[in-house]
């Protein structure tokens, strides 16, 4: 049996993919880092590399995200590892499995792009925008991921479906999955 995502199993199941997302998306960066300065350097920042490191650092750590919210889910039949924690599972509003390309683009572009502030890609792609085109936008960007962040949770809180925006856009739903018990005859 499914039902919709309760608001705090969701919002834990955030934290943890949000987490473990950030660490795993971090490692290109900490790699490429460490190449060019010859040592270990533990900072996730793309400020310092060169342009074409900074580049390739920000590409891996967006295909580490992708690989996370993305294929992870897929071919887990719509779960990460902190939906599965929370017994969540990511499906169509007719209760299908989410395809490939509906992962991609909930989340691809309508978290990251969107809702920059849901994951800690957006960073990668604010610098990157700032090191390959000396544009520091990032106060512009922060307006924006705030008042969509905003106006998808006024969605979610007043929306029957408890979609937020990503959700609508996508047409999916957070649902949580209930073992039905058999009652002893």
């Amino acid at each position: 049996m499914l039902k919709q995502a309760p608001v705090a199993k969701r919002f834990l199941a955030f934290l943890i993919d949000w987490y473990l997302s950030t660490l795993i998306g971090s490692l290109p960066v900490i790699i490429i880092r460490s190449f060019q300065y010859k040592d270990l350097v533990i900072s996730i920042s793309l400020e310092g590399l060169s342009v074409n490191k900074a580049c390739m650092a920000g590409f891996l750590a967006l295909i580490t995200h992708f690989i996370y919210y993305c294929l992870i889910p897929y071919k887990s039949k719509g779960q990460t590892l902190g939906w599965r924690l929370f017994g969540l599972k990511l499906l169509t509003l007719d209760k299908t499995s989410v395809s490939l390309k509906t992962m991609t683009l909930r989340h691809m572009a309508f978290v990251v792009l969107l809702q920059g502030y849901l994951t800690s890609s957006n960073i990668y792609i604010i610098t990157l925008i700032k090191i390959v085109f000396n544009l520091d936008i990032i106060a512009y960007f922060q307006t924006f991921y705030y008042l969509t962040s905003l106006i998808s949770l006024i969605i979610y809180f007043k929306s029957k479906g408890s979609q937020l925006l990503h959700d609508k856009f996508t047409g999916t739903i957070l649902c949580e999955m209930i073992l039905e018990q058999k009652s002893k005859k």
